[in-house]
């Protein structure tokens, strides 16, 4: 018998620790932000966000942690996976975990035929599903508070919320990347 440790669970142990490093890193940066707000007043997001629509709402995701879009196809269920984990499916030859955005959000929904997959930037291929891929927003405006001052969003509940942000077409939440990656892990 060896002492040598497994290299794949060497591996899995430091995936984990990074993902919970950049998770605990997201929700500093999203503190800081709002931080700033209420000392500047006006804080404009560098970079580019994709607006998504998931569980009747519409959100924000960094552009940079995007390889593609692409419409849905047929996923091959997990057994025994959390309902957020819509399935499996084949994405340029190796496995994606798809995670059903809305399911995170505690909506249950049959996607319809519109329905997009986003694919996020990783070692893993992840997919998130959304219900449509609206458009590109540059350097938004991070906002305090909540849209109408009250009333908190379901996103906030979540842990996928890094804050809120002005666009053209409204107050938009900023969906933290980390925390989609962290619920394909079945969590």
């Amino acid at each position: 018998m060896s002492d040598t440790p497994n290299p794949s669970v060497n591996a899995q142990v430091r995936r984990l620790s990074v993902q919970e490093r950049l998770s605990e890193l997201e929700a500093e940066q999203a503190r800081l932000r709002r931080e700033l707000v209420t000392l500047a007043g006006e804080l404009r997001l560098p970079g580019m966000y994709l607006t998504i629509d998931a569980a009747s709402t519409s959100a924000l995701l960094a552009a940079d942690s995007v390889q593609e879009v692409v419409r849905l196809v047929e996923l091959e269920p997990l057994q025994g996976a959390p309902p957020h984990i819509a399935g499996t499916f084949i994405y340029r030859g190796s496995p994606a975990v798809v995670v059903d955005l809305a399911a995170l959000l505690g909506v249950r929904r049959v996607p319809d035929l519109d329905a997009h997959l986003v694919i996020c930037k990783g070692a893993r291929t992840v997919a998130v599903l959304v219900d449509r891929v609206r458009d590109l927003v540059e350097a938004p405006v991070l906002v305090d508070g909540t849209p109408d001052g009250t009333t908190p969003l379901p996103w906030d509940a979540t842990g996928l919320m890094a804050g809120l942000c002005r666009t053209p077409e409204g107050v938009r939440p900023l969906l933290r990347t980390s925390a989609v990656l962290v619920g394909s892990e079945g969590s």
